[in-house]
């Protein structure tokens, strides 16, 4: 029987199907194909402790893998441990002889995001993405937490904040559209601080708390500013103007490319 031929569309589709048959968080699905053909498929939990790009790759020879493309929903990761044991997934690509990958999303975990796109690329790999359409669908899939630049409700969420950092819009909840925007930035991993900022003149801190269930009545911190300089286990509140309710946040982990925030929404009283 003669194999059916997939456009590079179609094969874009069909990681994302294998990427959903994932049973833990993060999902990745992957498809290995030549000429359109596909060689062999892959996702992670497939088989234990192997990423769904390795899966895919082990499944097949030197030989086929020659001048294959691979399409992955996640940026292939890269070596951030010299005891990581197994060589990383940018690093045995990079060495089976594929000469070209689609990648889904970059990985929003600090250490991670970017490098193994870069990676693949300063080895002479080229590397395309994901349509626009589909990127948004497997942003929303892949993370246990959804889409990383926007959270509704409470909750917390670990988020990288790299070069200029990260934008999050913050909803009221899924089924109340009104929102506020807050900005992580100027990491300082060494210095133990983080900053948090709004519109100018939307963000306050709230000095002396410990706890959200400490601050009982947000209008009761001075001193607005654009931002604010948070350390583990510091509380901003912020409030834009004409907004009806705020934002209180509060920074639980600072790591080297990433924090750990705990976010909750209140009305005005």
């Amino acid at each position: 029987m003669k194999q059916k031929i997939y456009s590079s569309s179609d094969l874009m589709k069909l990681a994302i199907e294998e990427h959903l048959k994932c049973t833990e968080f993060p999902r990745v699905g992957a498809i290995l194909a030549k000429h359109g053909k596909i060689l062999a498929t892959g996702y992670r939990g497939e088989s234990p402790r192997k990423h769904a790009e390795r899966i895919a790759i082990e499944k097949l020879s030197i030989e086929q893998l020659a001048g294959a493309t691979l399409y992955s929903t996640l940026e292939p990761c890269v070596c951030i441990r010299d005891d990581q044991g197994l060589d990383s997934c940018a690093d045995l690509i990079i060495a089976s002889g594929i000469e070209e990958v689609y990648i889904g999303i970059l990985d929003p975990n600090g250490t991670i995001y970017s490098q193994g796109f870069r990676k693949l690329l300063q080895n002479n790999i080229s590397v395309k993405f994901f349509s626009r359409k589909l990127r948004a669908a497997i942003e929303e899939e892949t993370f246990e937490f959804g889409e990383v630049q926007a959270v509704y409700g409470s909750g917390k969420r670990r988020v990288p904040v790299v070069l200029s950092g990260i934008e999050i819009t913050v909803f009221f909840s899924r089924t109340d559209a009104r929102a506020i925007p807050i900005k992580w930035a100027t990491l300082q991993p060494f210095h133990g601080c983080v900053d948090v900022s709004s519109h100018n003149g939307a963000v306050t801190v709230a000095a002396g708390a410990a706890t959200f269930s400490d601050v009982t009545d947000p209008s009761v911190f001075r001193f607005p500013s654009h931002f604010a300089r948070l350390r583990e286990g510091g509380i901003a509140i912020i409030k834009t103007n004409n907004s009806t309710f705020c934002v209180l946040v509060r920074v639980i982990k600072i790591f080297e490319n990433d924090i750990l925030f705990q976010w909750e929404v209140r009305n005005d009283k």
